[in-house]
């Protein structure tokens, strides 16, 4: 993945909140011509990210040709006018310190809004954040507005950056819609509208504020220029990424468009197999799964790509994980770790760990692992993709094992191994609710299952401490770890790093 080097932002429902005021407005004005309020607001909710022209054929398809939506608008603006300069413009928690955070970070900051450029002005001058905005781009001067992508390319192309070096911040479909259209790798942080699971699929992150926003960049954020690693944009696949930026302890970076992590491939599109084949040059794709998870969800098939079977578990050995879950009744899975849980001696915790900590050090396993690195070292040229099912525990020790030995800081690597919580966020809220439902909030059963599914489908950084734990204990230290049980003797080590770094 490239580096981000801007972060645009939407302005309406993002820094300030004025869709709830003009949704009041409008609201009084569907009364005042005798619109029912059910067809007003669908109107209102559909025009959110559009611009003026835009926003005026939906409100007449909607509301009917007749109305009258010039003579409506300018009420509506002259009312949110006096009512800004009579209660203030209210601005969403978390504005000032994210601006200035990221201005102090280097990154080059901008605001693409579908509404008039005069109004965005007017707006940021009454904030007193005008000047924190390199780039300022209204609804006005483009043809077309948001869902197209015309905003973000025109704010892009004067940053002097391309899309993918981008991130944007949006609160409406319509804007998420835009930004991915563009390129760029969109963060929702929703207000009026929740995102739908089509709007989902499109998304780098969902965060509830800009507070938290800013939490995900501090969390990615790394002293040698913020180099940030992002999840790769696909349609059907939530947890794909681009080790390609993450920096060494010796200064050189791991080459983009080589290392691939992922989930499984089973729902990928037609569009996103043809950008992991025509963008990221995919070559070779690693399965981790046993037989019966592959004969489930078999994987798809690209022309030009070979692929590895390299299961990290027998069948018997399956653990209590997601990616058991193949086809499997969900809530025997689910019963297996209640059980597991309430045994005397056991916590979640502990419980990760422990098997964490199996994985690299079962004969079986291990070998597994120690075959991965051959296929690493065997591959020249073009991305070599790995996944299991979810792309969280074997994976995740795969990619422990891989970074440590490309000499990537420990930090880093666990900050890499944490983000599968930021990308399956959605999924394991869905999961859990329906898991629980029925299920008495206060009960201590509810309790024991609800962390039952949190541990089942989430990481912590807890667990990928015990894969380094485990090669301490086992060989004194992870560097003579993957000596002694990967092979990768200083020769074989050194032929690693000239392949993937550079």
């Amino acid at each position: 993945m490239e580096t981000i080097q801007a972060v645009v932002f939407d302005m309406d429902g993002v820094l300030f909140d004025t869709e709830r005021l003009y949704l009041e407005e409008w609201r009084q004005i569907a009364a005042e011509e005798h619109i029912a309020p059910e067809v007003m607001e669908r109107a209102i909710l559909g025009c959110v990210g559009l611009n003026n022209t835009d926003t005026r054929a939906l409100f007449q398809s909607v509301c009917g040709e007749q109305f009258p939506f010039d003579e409506a608008y300018k009420k509506c603006s002259d009312r949110m006018k006096e009512r800004v300069k009579r209660e203030g413009l209210p601005m969403k928690p978390g504005v000032r310190e994210i601006l200035y955070y990221l201005r102090a970070a280097g990154y080059r900051i901008a605001l693409a809004s579908s509404t008039r450029t005069e109004s965005v002005l007017r707006h940021l001058e009454q904030a007193q954040i005008k000047d924190c905005f390199e780039v300022i781009t209204g609804g006005d001067r483009v043809e077309h507005s948001k869902p197209l992508p015309d905003i973000y390319l025109i704010t892009c192309r004067e940053l002097g950056v391309l899309p993918r070096n981008a991130v944007a911040i949006e609160d409406s479909p319509n804007g998420i819609r835009s930004a991915y259209a563009a390129g760029m790798h969109p963060i929702m942080v929703p207000d009026l509208i929740a995102p739908t699971p089509e709007i989902q699929k499109l998304l780098y992150a969902e965060c509830k504020t800009l507070l938290e926003v800013l939490e995900l960049f501090r969390e990615t954020a790394k002293g040698d220029g913020l180099q940030e690693v992002l999840r790769i944009p696909l349609q059907g696949l939530c947890n794909t990424r681009d080790l390609g930026g993450y920096r060494t302890a010796d200064g050189r970076r791991i080459k983009a468009h080589r290392l691939l992590r992922s989930g499984a491939l089973f729902d990928a599109t037609p569009k996103d197999l043809e950008t992991l084949c025509s963008e990221y040059n995919l070559r070779k794709v690693v399965d981790f799964r046993t037989s019966s998870e592959r004969a489930g969800k078999p994987d798809p098939m690209m022309p030009g790509v070979s692929y590895i079977e390299n299961p990290i578990l027998q069948e018997a050995m399956l653990g209590i994980t997601r990616e058991e879950d193949q086809g499997q009744d969900g809530n025997a899975v689910v019963r297996k770790v209640v059980k597991v849980l309430e045994s005397d001696g056991n916590t979640p915790l502990s419980y990760m760990e422990n098997m964490y900590s199996n994985l690299i050090t079962n004969p079986f396993s291990k070998g597994q692992y120690r075959k991965f690195f051959d296929i690493l070292e065997e591959q020249k040229e073009g991305a070599l993709l790995w996944h299991c099912s979810a792309g969280k525990d074997r994976v995740g020790v795969a990619t422990i094992l891989l970074l440590t030995a490309l000499g990537v800081p420990r930090q880093q690597i666990l900050a890499d191994y944490e983000k599968v919580n930021c990308f399956v966020a959605k999924d394991v809220a869905q999961l859990m609710e329906t898991f629980t439902e029925g299920m008495d909030p206060a009960a201590r059963e509810t309790a024991v299952r609800r962390e039952a599914l949190r541990l089942l489908f989430t990481v912590n950084g807890a667990y990928a401490e015990s894969v380094f734990a485990a090669m301490e204990r086992q060989s004194g230290s992870t560097e003579a770890f993957l000596e002694a049980e990967m092979g990768l003797t200083p020769e074989r080590l050194q032929s690693l790093k000239d392949n993937y770094l550079e």
